[in-house]
């Protein structure tokens, strides 16, 4: 694929939410202001209040804990509890911030594969949340596995009722791991997976750390722009000029101490461009992009992720796991 079609741009550019960023040309394909992120979100924190009004001290309704699913029903510009995210969410019997409120969609999968060969495909969570169980007749639920994570697929089995299972490796185990219900995933083929805007010149990604935004170029030319929120106190994301090292379909990153400690399976699209590890990657741990919040890296939306993952060069073969460029070779990365 060579140029972004008009329907992947509109998929790509609804990451930029309330915060229209991209230049002239684009603005016209963005979505509106007001639009919808999802039709649900996901309490990504441990508790968070629906209040009954868009302010940070309006009377608490209720209060929802993590993993709790709420309809979403309009997303309005409030009273910001910090100055980088005024946005809030109305939903049953009033707001909540949309801080913590991971957009979801239920979109299960149908037409399952029944044959997988080696070295398998690549899924993405369709569903809020699922239970990944160790066999697919296991009474017992595992680790959950949240909306938009990303896992190779290494193996199709049917259990006793004739519906079937996946099971996962890359992203939640270095060995054939547990299984997930095969409605719970999306397959995502060669095609969907394939490099944007190739032999593009000039392709440079830019990360300006004061606005919190990252900016796709094709020369002088803005073809993609989302909001990030990127490393933050001790943990910052550093200012320089690099290139694009290696990415990966998916990572299980896990690091930290104490309260920083972290343990994240199926992290979407991660394009590394340090040596330390930082990388550009999709976030399911909250929804709150303008300031920096990260142990690093550039946090951005699945879907932004995703793009980055397909634009940046050079791409990683769809049977390959991983790939990793020579000296040069990486779009460039510039960090400000």
């Amino acid at each position: 694929m060579s140029a972004l079609s008009r329907r992947e741009f509109l998929k790509y550019s609804s990451v930029l939410g309330a915060w229209a960023l991209l230049p002239k040309p684009a603005r016209a394909l963005a979505a509106p202001a007001s639009a919808l992120p999802a039709s649900q979100g996901r309490i990504a924190t441990w508790r968070q209040a629906v209040r009954k009004e868009p302010k940070n001290k309006a009377e608490i309704v209720v209060n929802k804990v993590y993993d709790d699913l709420i309809p979403l029903y309009a997303q309005v510009e409030g009273e910001a509890p910090w100055p980088s995210n005024p946005i809030w969410y109305q939903t049953e019997g009033g707001y909540i911030h949309s801080g913590f409120v991971q957009p979801v969609e239920n979109t299960p999968s149908g037409n399952p594969l029944t044959k997988i060969d080696k070295p398998g495909v690549w899924v993405q969570v369709c569903v809020p949340l699922i239970a990944s169980r160790s066999r697919v007749d296991s009474p017992i639920a595992g680790r959950k596995l949240y909306y938009g994570t990303v896992y190779r697929a290494v193996e199709a089995v049917p259990d006793a009722k004739g519906e079937w299972w996946y099971r996962l490796q890359e992203g939640i185990a270095w060995s054939p791991g547990p299984y997930v219900p095969a409605s719970s995933v999306r397959y995502l083929d060669a095609g969907q997976l394939s490099a944007l805007s190739v032999g593009a010149k000039d392709k440079r990604v830019e990360v300006n750390l004061k606005d919190q935004v990252l900016t796709c170029y094709e020369g002088d030319t803005a073809v993609f722009s989302t909001r990030t929120a990127t490393g933050y106190g001790s943990n910052f994301t550093p200012k320089g000029e690099y290139r694009v090292l290696r990415k990966h379909y998916t990572a299980y990153m896990i690091g930290g101490e104490g309260a920083d400690y972290y343990n994240l399976p199926g992290v979407s699209f991660p394009t590394y461009f340090t040596g330390s590890g930082i990388a550009v990657h999709g976030t399911y741990w909250h929804n709150d992009y303008g300031r920096p919040r990260s142990h690093g890296c550039v946090n951005v939306s699945n879907d932004a992720a995703q793009f980055v993952f397909r634009w940046t060069e050079p791409s990683v073969p769809y049977g390959d796991l991983s790939l990793r460029t020579k000296a040069g070779e990486g779009t460039k990365i510039v960090v400000i």
